[in-house]
């Protein structure tokens, strides 16, 4: 392995310096192309010594740049130090989705009681138009208006109370 190394690290050196690497990028490849090596086969066996070697350390190079173009990073104290996305909302979030439903629950003591009824039956209790109709001794037809009112007003009422966005500025001449 020391003769492999000794004839060909230079060589291997510029092989990876053309392909516009970093000196560390190159360093660290050329040393995990021999601890491969090293660790996966005799190097007395091997026919062509230079082109295995430049092959196994092309082929590393090139798993390094899929890793990086997919966000993939094996390094373990990048992974020990990586912070994980929580599901939980931010605390602006968390005031705003607060407010939200403050304003649903407004709306939807605005709605009449029976299209108020029809729709908590159809969006909280997860009953369907007909089951609905059935239980409230309606059409499907009625329920269906009852339900498209409901949530016209919803949209409404939430809309109304968004800041409005400021228009762009505009550059005078």
């Amino acid at each position: 392995m020391e003769t492999l190394y000794r004839t060909y690290r230079q060589a291997l050196w510029r092989f990876l310096a053309r392909k516009r690497l970093t000196r560390d990028e190159v360093a660290d490849i050329v040393q995990e192309t021999y601890c491969r090596i090293q660790q996966s086969t005799d190097p007395q066996t091997i026919r062509h010594p230079k082109a295995f070697l430049f092959r196994v350390a092309d082929n590393i190079r090139l798993n390094a740049r899929r890793r990086q173009s997919h966000g993939i990073d094996h390094d373990t104290d990048a992974i020990e130090t990586l912070e994980i996305a929580t599901e939980e909302p931010g605390p602006y979030r968390s005031i705003e989705a607060q407010q939200e439903l403050a304003i649903v629950r407004v709306a939807l003591q605005e709605l009449p009681p029976t299209c108020r009824d029809v729709f908590v039956m159809n969006r909280f209790e997860h009953l369907s138009y007909p089951q609905i109709a059935a239980e409230l001794g309606l059409s499907v037809s009625m329920i269906e208006k009852h339900v498209s009112h409901a949530i016209a007003h919803m949209r409404k009422r939430l809309s109304a109370t968004r800041p409005l966005r400021k228009a762009p500025l505009r550059v005078l001449k």
